[in-house]
């Protein structure tokens, strides 16, 4: 068997097809008692699937139509390696294949005496190791096929009946096209090493990054033999064993990674804030970071880990179905090097009167996502707007929610994008000069260490006639002394080995600048959440100022504070996203807190008195804002020592009283950040 190669039927896995289709144990948005004029979407608990596709595929025939498509297609793009059963032998070189339902949405577009309601359903297709839980390929669809009714006939039975075929048909159509689909745009490689030598009970293997193997990979045997890739070279890699029964030397694993992703480090999506509340829908989570991941894509300097959230409960539905039982080689992923944050304020969106036949509607998005280390640091934050104005016929538009999804999806693939281009590592050699117990000293000139990192100690031998590295501890960050850094060995890389730090030994990371000084660092109080007075509601203020002092000031800053309204905190979501998904259990998931100072967003917004001045009917009116915004500043004693902020008036024309908040918003959305980036340079330079 060639070493790399590209062709599927070459790659020697099996693909169990998983019954069932995921994502409608959720719950449903139910319906309102009476459709809302243009613009409006069925609204009740947030949920992203509407309960009349739930009621429409609650139904033994359908889903076993389904069901039957799904296998039927597989096999007929992949033959016998669609398997109905999994054994212990054959389970490491097992991928599931399983179907989910990410969003089923209805909205309507009302056209004189008729109504256009559109379906649209987004169905989703991953491929998951049984035993990682790493998902190695993830696609989706959306099909949205309008029915006409007659406005009269809205609440019919017969276009009820009809809502529900058409949601039915869709389903359908959806799970043959992600079939069909993965046989062309899936590309799996299969690369095989050996071992050519033993280090103590570290494994070396003969092939590194250049020919597929990377970092954190796990390779099984024919056998049923499993090992995990600790580190990995240029020529050669170094593995634990996991689950060992026999004495295998030969190992393979697949990929649909390219080559040039192979040294590249990790990042985890672990958060994607909505603001959704009981009473509002959302774009599915799980679409917003299949959106903001494409976008990403493969050129970016970190790769993605995707997982399946389902894991868990595929896992063990799999162990029903079939004699696989659960075992000791199961849940055994490491966290990666880094974590994203993804912020998605709820997009604003109003439909106003522009003349007797013709309305506008107006639509702005704004997300944010940032980058963190494993000390909680933030190392990268980026910020996405995208804004859309129709102008249309009365009652020949699309709703307000169809174009909500549009605006959403334009700004996130901004976002995305700004993350590939945005983000660049370098990879760090530093030198253990000293050790002394439980603690080592790193030399550490250039600064890229920062204050509760997770690095790994590595030590340098001979093996197999070559020089190799060995990672022998993990280790944490705890102080600075100018280009001295003190780190405390928190435990050993392979439990069988026990090995002593000595003067020497090396560590390796990749990092995207200097960290600064970690006694200068930043963070948002825990326990002071932000401050914001006014009347006009405004969701944007916390995550503006956030991205302000993480992107623009000098100094460190830590994602371990207080959240935003909604949000998990950093350590909470990071165990969330982990749990039941192939992650270690036994993970113990710290951050570093900044002690020594905090701040406090704080925002107060009012419309000047007597400012406002509008026609006679409300529709053209003026006015002044006057904003007061910025940070206080407390010590660790929770003493307030400082304050820095700005005040700002802003004028504003042509505003419809009846959208006014919509449009104040859009206009503190515009004006905020320069405001915020002054506010965030004057704080720098008054340290």
């Amino acid at each position: 068997m060639p070493m790399l190669v590209s062709a599927w039927a070459n790659a020697n896995i099996q693909i169990y097809p998983s019954k069932g289709i995921f994502g409608l144990e959720q719950g449903c948005r139910t319906d309102p008692s009476k459709y809302e004029a243009n613009g409006s979407s069925y609204k009740a608990n947030g949920s992203s699937i509407v309960c009349d596709f739930s009621q429409a595929v609650d139904n033994e025939v359908i889903r076993k139509q389904a069901e039957q498509l799904f296998v039927q297609g597989l096999k007929q793009n992949f033959g016998e390696q669609v398997v109905d059963t999994i054994s212990q032998k054959t389970k490491s070189r097992t991928y599931i294949a399983s179907l989910e339902v990410l969003r089923a949405s209805e909205y309507m577009v009302k056209k004189d005496s008729t109504t256009e309601i559109f379906l649209p359903v987004t169905l989703s297709i991953k491929l998951t190791n049984i035993l990682s839980g790493e998902v190695i390929y993830s696609d989706s669809a959306t099909l949205s096929q309008p029915i006409q009714v007659l406005s009269s006939d809205i609440e019919s039975a017969t276009t009820k009946a009809a809502i529900k075929q058409q949601f039915q048909s869709t389903l359908l159509t959806l799970t043959q096209q992600v079939t069909q689909e993965l046989k062309s745009k899936l590309k799996v490689s299969e690369t095989e090493t050996q071992v050519i030598d033993q280090w103590k009970s570290y494994l070396v293997l003969d092939k590194g990054f250049k020919q597929g193997i990377a970092a954190q990979d796990e390779l099984s045997s024919t056998e049923g033999d499993l090992i995990r890739v600790v580190h990995a070279d240029s020529d050669y890699a170094v593995a634990v064993p996991i689950l060992m029964q026999g004495n295998s030397k030969r190992f393979s694993k697949v990929s649909t990674n390219t080559r040039q992703a192979m040294n590249k480090p990790k990042a985890l999506v672990v958060d994607v804030l909505t603001y959704k509340s009981e009473s509002e829908q959302g774009e599915s989570e799980d679409l917003i970071e299949q959106i903001f991941s494409d976008a990403v894509g493969e050129q970016a300097s970190f790769t993605l880990t995707p997982v399946n959230r389902r894991y868990s409960a595929m896992a063990q539905s799999i162990s029903e179905q079939t004699a696989l039982a659960q075992s000791e080689d199961i849940n055994q992923r490491e966290l990666p090097e880094f974590f994203i944050r993804i912020n998605v304020i709820p997009v604003i969106a109003y439909q106003q009167q522009i003349g007797k036949m013709t309305q506008q509607q107006v639509l702005h998005s704004e997300v944010f996502a940032e980058m963190i280390d494993r000390s909680g640091r933030v190392i990268y934050s980026a910020h996405a707007t995208d804004d859309i104005k129709d102008v249309f016929s009365e009652g020949m538009g699309f709703s307000l929610e169809a174009r909500k999804e549009v605006v959403l999806k334009n700004a996130l693939l901004k976002l995305g994008q700004q993350f590939q281009k945005g983000i660049q590592f370098t990879r760090s050699d530093l030198k253990v000069s000293s050790s002394s117990g439980h603690n080592i000293t790193i030399d550490d000139a250039g600064e890229r260490l920062s204050t509760g990192m997770k690095v790994h100690v590595y030590h340098s031998d001979k093996a197999a006639g070559r020089n190799i590295l060995i990672p022998t501890w993990e280790a944490t960050v705890l102080e600075r002394q100018g280009a001295k850094v003190t780190a405390q060995l928190d435990f050993p890389v392979n439990s069988s080995d026990r090995l002593p730090v000595r003067s020497g030994d090396r560590i390796l990371l990749d990092s995207s600048a200097p960290v600064g000084d970690s006694k200068q660092s930043r963070v948002l109080c825990p326990s002071l959440p932000t401050e914001q007075v006014g009347e006009i509601p405004f969701d944007g203020f916390g995550p503006l100022i956030y991205h302000a002092f993480a992107s623009q000031s000098k100094r460190p800053f830590y994602a371990t504070g207080s959240s935003f309204k909604g949000q998990t905190l950093l350590k909470d979501s990071v165990v969330a996203k982990t749990e039941n998904t192939g992650f270690k259990k036994d993970m113990n998931v710290n951050f570093h807190i900044p002690k020594d100072e905090c701040l406090q967003p704080v925002l107060k917004i009012e419309v000047k008195q007597d400012s406002i001045k509008c026609n006679a009917d409300k529709s053209n009116c003026d006015a002044t804002l006057v904003m007061a915004s910025g940070a206080r500043i407390f010590n660790q004693k929770s003493e307030k020592i400082g304050a820095y902020g700005l005040q700002q008036e802003i004028t504003l024309k042509g505003i419809d009283h009846q959208h006014r908040n919509e449009m104040y918003n859009i206009q503190m959305f515009e004006a905020l950040p320069k405001i915020l980036n002054q506010i965030v340079q004057k704080a720098d330079s008054s340290q």
